[in-house]
C-alpha cells in the first residue's frame, strides 16, 4: 500500500474542442489559447467525443444491456438464466460493496415483524427484488397481454411510496421539536404565561395529530403494496416480450422495466445517407426527413419502418390528467408533414414547435422527471445521497401542499364573509396579506414560507393578485359543480330571475334554480349573476337559456318560472315567461313573486285611503327631521332613553312595504318621547333656528292629529299581519301547495276585520280616549277637519232622510277602504296563481283527501313535467293512482299536511316512485324570487365603491362564494390544492 502511494501519477488530460474556431486542444491549454486567438476573451468548450443530450450518454452507459439483448436473441430460452446472472454480477455498480448489498436484502427498517405477519404476504427484501424483476426475470419469453389504453389508474394510490412516508415523518419531527421549544421556554422564563403555553401546546398537538392520520393512511398503502404478491411486482417491473425500439414498430408501454429498457436505449434516431421522399408533398417544399432536427429537438424519434416521426416521452407516458388534448401522432401513427415541420415566422409556429411547447408535452416530461426518481429506483433506493435527497425531496413537497392548502383557506375566509381581498395601492396592506402575516405569527409553516420566498426558485410565493384569483376561481368553479350536480341529480327543477343596478349602474341579471334534493327537501341556489345586456323579454329568456346551458344544464327540464311583477318579465305577450316557453318548445307554468304581489297591493291599498296616505308621508318626514341633524337625533335619543320599551325610528322602505310595519310600530311605541322632543325644539330658541322651530311645530301638529294616531293604530294591525305572511313566503323551502293555503287565510282574516263593524268601534273608541290624553280634542278636530256634507236641497230637502255623519262613520269607511283593495287585489292574485298549479293544487289541497286522486287530476298534474323529464313517461294511471291512495293512507290523521306526505314519501320513495315523482314536483315550483332578491342585497357588500372595477367574473365568483356559505365550507380543499397544481405549470411540487 505504501508503494502505492509513492509511485507519482501523472495528470490525466482531456481533449477540448473551441466552439467559437473549432480548434482542439488539452484542457490545460485553455488560457493561453484564449490569449492567443481570442484577445484573452472567456471562451465555451465541450469534451471532444461528448454525447450531444443525455440519452445518448444513457445509451453509452447501457451499452451491457445492448449486449445481453443480443446473447438473448442468440441463446435458446433455458441458457438465458444463467447469461442473465453473469451479467448481473458483472453490472454491480462501482464503490457498492457486498456488505451494502447485504443490508439492502434485509427487511425494511421500521416495518417489524408482527406488522409483516397482519399482511397478507410477507415482502421480501426491496433491493433483492428490485435486481431480480430487473436482471434475472427481465428477458422471460413469456407474452404480455396487451392492455387497453382507456384503462384508469388510481393516482392517488400510485402516488403513495415509503419516500412520501419519511418525508411526512420528517414534517412530525420538525412538529416534535416544536414542542422542545414550547417547553424550553416553559421552563426558562421567569413569568410563564399558562394560556399561552396551553394553546401552543393544543395547536401543535392538534397538527401533529392531523399529519400522524395522514402518515399512518399512507404508510398502510404502501404495506399493501409490498404486499400484493409478485404478480403485481412482475406486471411492473417485468418485460415479458421483446419491445422494438423503431417507434413505428413498437407496442404499446405496459410495464415499468420496458420504460427503463427504451430509457438505458435512448431515442430511436438514425442517420441514413437519404431519408424517403414523401411523394404527395411537393418537391420545391421539403419533403423528407432531416436528421438536422435530432440535434435542435433531442426528443424527436424516427421510424425506419414507417417513415414518420415520434415524440420518445410522450411514447412513454401517452396517459395522464393533462393529456387529454394531446396529438395521438406523436405517440401511435406518427408525423410525416416534412414541409408543416418548421415554423415560419413567430406567428405560424411548425408543428415541431408546437408539440414540444404545448402543455401535454410538458406533462410527459414531468412525469419522465418523477419516473427517473421514482422511489423503487435502484440508485435511490442504494444510494445514500440520493435516498437523502428523495426524502427532502417529498418533505418540501409535503411542505408546500400544506402552504397552498393554507392559501385556499384564506381566500375562502374572505369570500364567504364579503370581505375585500387587496388594499387600493398597497398590496401588503390588503386583508389576504394581513392574514397571512397573521398565520405566520402563530404558525411556523406560514412563517418559514414567508421568509423563504428568496431561497426559493424564481422567488415564488403566490401570495399575489394573480395567485388570488385562481383560488377565488378554482372554490367558486368547485361550488358551482356541486350546484350543477345536485341539479341534474333532481332532473327536474325551476328557475327564477331578476335584475338591479350595480354601484357602477349597470344591470346585473340573478338566475337561481329551485329543485328538490337526495333528502326530499326544496333548495334554491345561485346559478350565476352576470351583467344584464338586453331587457326586453326575449333579450331576458336568451340570457337565461345561455346561463343554463354555459351550466351544463338542459333548459328542457325547466318545470316553472317565477319573476316580479315587471312588465318586461310578466307581460301577457312580450314577458320573458312567454318567451322563456317558446324557446324551450314547451309551457313552462309562469308563477309570480308573491312577495312582490303583496308589496304592490299594500302600496295601493294605503293610496286608496287619504288619511291613511297621509300617515305615511308623516313618518317619513319625521325619520328625516330627525336623521338629518345629530343634534336632533341626540336630543331624540335622550327622551327615548327615558321612556319605557322605547324604539329607534326606523327608515321607510321605498320598495319593501311589508318592511315599514317596524317603523309605524317604532313611531307608535315611541310617539309620547318624540312628541315632547319635537316641544323641546319648538321652546329652545338658543339651539335651534327658526326654520327647525317651524318644521318641528308642523310635524308636532300632524302627530297629535286625529287622523294620524287613529290610522296609525289602524295599519299597525294590518301590516304586522301581511308582514308576517311575506316572512313566511320568503322562506326557501316553502312549497306553493302550503303558500296558497297561507294567503287564502289571510284573505279570509282581512274579510272577517272587514265585517266586523264592533270591532273597528271598539278600536275607534280606545283611539278616542288615548288622543285625549295626549291632549287632542277628537271631537273638535273632526268637526274642523271632516264637516259633514250637506245634500242640494233640489235634490233632497227632508232632514229625515238625510245620513247620519258621525266620526265612527267616517273612520270606518277610510279602514273598509284599505281593506276592500288589499282583498280584491290579494283574490285576484289567488286565482292566478292557483290557475297555474290548479292540477297539483287540488290534488294536494288540504286538508288531504283521497276522493281528490282522480284520473282527471293525475293526468293534468302529469303535464306539468317537461318533455324530456323522466315524469311525462308516466302512462299508467291506474297505477299512479294506487300509489297515491297507499301514500295518503300511510299518514296518520293528525299530520296529513303536504310536509308530512313529503317527508314520508321519500321514505317510500323505492316502493312508491310515482307518488315520490308527483311530491317532487309540487315541491319543486318557486313560491317567490327572495332567493335573487338576498343575491342583490350580498352584491352590494361585494361590489361597494372601493371595489367597482372588478371584472365579472371576479364577481360573479365572489357573489356565489359569499351566497352558498353551507356548499363553501364543505368544499374538499386537499382536492382543489391538487387541481391548482395540475392547471399550469406550476414552480413548486406538491
Amino acid at each position: 500500500m505504501s508503494a502505492t502511494i509513492n509511485v507519482k501519477r501523472k495528470r490525466k488530460r482531456v481533449k477540448v474542442e473551441c466552439l467559437e474556431c473549432g480548434s482542439t486542444f488539452d484542457d490545460d491549454f485553455k488560457k493561453k489559447h484564449e490569449e492567443k486567438l481570442h484577445n484573452g476573451k472567456r471562451i465555451n468548450v465541450k469534451q471532444v467525443g461528448a454525447p450531444k443530450n443525455p440519452f445518448e450518454s444513457a445509451a453509452k452507459t447501457s451499452r451491457l444491456l445492448s449486449k445481453q439483448i443480443k446473447l438473448h436473441n442468440m441463446i435458446p430460452s433455458s441458457s438465458t438464466q444463467t447469461i442473465c446472472n453473469v451479467i448481473q454480477t458483472e453490472a454491480k455498480p462501482e464503490g457498492i460493496t457486498e456488505s451494502v448489498l447485504d443490508k439492502t436484502e434485509a427487511k425494511p427498517e421500521g416495518i417489524t415483524e408482527s406488522v409483516l405477519d397482519e399482511t397478507e404476504a410477507k415482502p421480501e427484501g426491496i433491493t433483492e427484488s428490485v435486481l431480480d424483476e430487473v436482471t434475472s426475470t427481465c428477458f422471460s419469453t413469456q407474452s404480455v397481454p396487451t392492455k387497453d389504453s382507456t384503462n384508469v389508474v388510481d393516482h392517488d394510490k400510485m402516488d403513495v411510496n415509503w419516500l412520501l412516508c419519511a418525508g411526512q415523518l420528517e414534517n412530525i419531527f420538525a412538529d416534535l421539536t416544536e414542542c422542545g421549544i414550547v417547553l424550553s421556554k416553559l421552563k426558562t422564563e421567569v413569568l410563564p404565561n399558562p394560556i399561552k403555553f396551553i394553546l401552543e401546546s393544543v395547536q401543535i398537538i392538534s397538527r401533529i395529530k392531523s399529519k400522524s392520520k395522514d402518515f399512518l393512511k399512507n404508510a398502510n398503502i404502501v404495506l399493501e403494496q409490498f404486499s400484493e404478491g409478485t404478480s403485481t411486482s412482475l406486471s411492473n417491473n417485468i418485460i415479458d416480450e421483446f419491445i422494438n425500439h423503431d417507434p413505428g414498430g413498437r407496442g404499446p408501454i405496459i410495464s415499468t422495466s420496458q420504460r427503463q429498457y427504451l430509457i438505458a436505449l435512448g431515442p430511436h434516431q438514425p442517420k441514413l445517407t437519404r431519408y424517403p421522399i414523401n411523394p404527395n408533398i411537393n418537391k420545391c417544399k421539403q419533403h423528407s426527413f432531416s436528421s438536422k432536427w435530432y440535434n435542435e429537438y433531442p426528443l424527436i424519434e424516427y421510424s425506419i419502418l414507417k417513415d414518420s416521426v415520434y415524440c420518445f416521452v410522450c411514447s412513454l407516458f401517452p396517459h395522464g390528467p393533462d393529456k387529454l388534448y394531446s396529438n395521438a401522432a406523436w405517440i401511435s401513427t406518427g408525423v410525416n408533414q416534412w414541409h408543416k415541420m418548421k415554423s415560419c415566422g413567430a406567428k405560424k409556429l411548425g408543428k415541431l414547435e408546437q408539440h414540444f411547447s404545448s402543455t401535454s408535452h410538458k406533462a410527459c416530461l414531468s412525469d419522465y422527471y418523477q419516473f427517473m426518481t421514482n422511489s423503487n429506483h435502484i440508485d435511490i433506493i442504494l444510494n445514500r445521497t440520493n435516498r437523502k435527497e428523495a426524502i427532502q425531496l417529498e418533505q418540501e413537497k409535503d411542505f408546500n401542499k400544506s402552504i397552498v392548502i393554507m392559501l385556499f383557506d384564506i381566500a375562502r375566509t374572505l369570500a364567504r364573509q364579503g370581505l375585500a381581498f387587496r388594499g387600493d395601492g398597497d398590496e401588503s396592506g390588503g386583508n389576504f396579506m394581513q392574514l397571512v402575516k397573521l398565520l405566520s405569527r402563530h404558525n411556523p409553516l406560514m412563517d418559514r414560507w414567508i421568509k423563504e420566498t428568496s431561497k426559493r426558485s424564481y422567488k415564488v410565493h403566490y401570495l399575489g393578485p394573480r395567485s388570488q384569483n385562481e383560488f377565488i376561481e378554482l372554490l367558486a368553479n368547485e361550488t358551482r359543480k356541486i350546484i350543477v350536480d345536485e341539479v341534474k341529480e333532481a332532473i327536474i327543477y325551476s328557475v327564477s330571475a331578476d335584475t338591479t343596478p350595480d354601484i357602477t349602474h349597470e344591470d346585473r341579471l340573478a338566475v337561481c334554480t329551485r329543485y328538490v334534493n337526495n333528502q326530499g327537501k326544496a333548495v334554491e341556489r345561485l346559478l350565476e349573476i352576470s351583467k344584464g345586456t338586453d331587457k326586453t323579454g326575449l333579450g331576458t329568456a336568451k340570457q337565461i337559456i345561455n346561463i343554463l346551458e354555459n351550466n351544463s344544464l338542459n333548459p328542457g327540464l325547466i318545470t316553472f318560472q317565477s319573476y316580479d311583477f315587471a312588465s318586461n318579465m310578466s307581460g301577457k305577450f312580450n314577458g320573458a315567461h312567454v318567451k322563456l316557453s317558446e324557446l324551450t318548445g314547451h309551457r313552462i307554468p309562469f308563477i309570480p313573486c308573491q312577495a312582490h304581489r303583496l308589496n304592490t297591493f299594500l302600496e295601493h291599498s294605503c293610496d286608496a285611503s287619504t288619511i291613511i296616505a297621509n300617515m305615511v308621508d308623516t313618518l317619513e318626514n319625521l325619520y328625516v327631521f330627525f336623521s338629518a341633524s345629530s343634534k336632533r337625533y341626540g336630543l331624540l335619543n335622550i327622551k327615548l332613553s327615558e321612556t319605557e320599551n322605547a324604539l329607534q325610528l326606523r327608515n321607510l322602505s321605498k320598495t319593501r312595504w311589508t318592511a315599514r310595519a317596524e317603523s309605524v310600530k317604532a313611531v307608535w311605541g315611541s310617539l309620547e318621547a318624540i312628541i315632547k322632543s319635537l316641544d323641546e325644539i319648538c321652546t329652545d330658541n338658543g339651539h335651534f333656528d327658526k326654520l327647525t322651530r317651524s318644521k318641528a311645530l308642523g310635524l308636532q301638529k300632524q302627530l297629535l292629529s286625529f287622523d294620524f294616531i287613529v290610522s296609525i293604530v289602524f295599519m299597525k294591525n294590518i301590516m304586522y299581519k301581511l308582514k308576517c305572511l311575506t316572512e313566511t313566503l320568503e322562506t326557501k323551502h316553502l312549497c306553493i301547495i302550503d303558500a296558497i293555503a297561507l294567503i287564502d287565510s289571510t284573505i279570509k282574516m282581512m274579510t272577517e276585520i272587514k265585517s266586523d263593524d264592533q270591532a273597528i268601534n271598539n278600536l275607534i273608541d280606545s283611539v278616542l280616549s288615548f288622543a285625549t290624553l295626549l291632549g287632542t280634542n277628537p271631537e273638535s278636530y273632526f268637526k274642523t277637519h271632516h264637516r259633514r256634507r250637506l245634500c242640494p236641497k233640489r235634490i233632497d230637502s227632508r232632514p229625515s232622510t238625510e245620513v247620519e255623519f258621525t266620526i265612527h262613520l267616517f273612520y270606518r269607511r277610510e279602514f273598509k277602504l284599505v281593506l276592500d283593495t288589499l282583498i280584491t287585489l290579494s283574490n285576484s292574485n289567488l286565482k292566478q296563481c292557483i290557475s297555474s298549479v290548479q292540477p297539483l293544487f287540488q290534488l294536494f289541497s288540504q286538508p288531504l283527501d283521497k276522493s281528490n286522486i282522480t284520473f282527471e287530476n293525475i293526468t293534468n298534474s302529469l303535464s306539468l313535467f317537461p318533455v324530456d323529464s323522466t315524469g311525462s313517461n308516466l302512462k299508467d294511471l291506474d297505477l299512479v293512482q294506487t300509489q297515491l291512495e297507499i301514500l295518503f293512507n300511510m299518514l296518520q290523521d293528525d299530520s296529513k299536511n303536504f310536509e308530512s306526505l313529503m317527508e314520508k314519501s321519500e321514505e317510500v320513495k323505492h316502493i312508491l316512485p310515482c307518488a315520490n315523482l308527483l311530491c317532487r314536483l309540487a315541491l319543486t315550483s318557486p313560491v317567490t324570487v327572495a332567493s335573487n332578491e338576498r343575491t342583490f342585497s350580498k352584491l352590494k357588500l361585494v361590489k361597494t365603491f372601493l371595489r367597482s372595477t372588478m371584472n365579472d367574473d371576479r364577481l360573479n365568483s365572489l357573489v356565489i362564494l359569499g351566497i352558498e356559505k353551507d356548499i363553501v365550507d364543505q368544499l374538499n380543499i386537499n382536492k382543489l390544492a391538487q387541481q391548482w397544481s395540475n392547471l399550469k405549470e406550476r414552480r413548486i411540487q406538491i
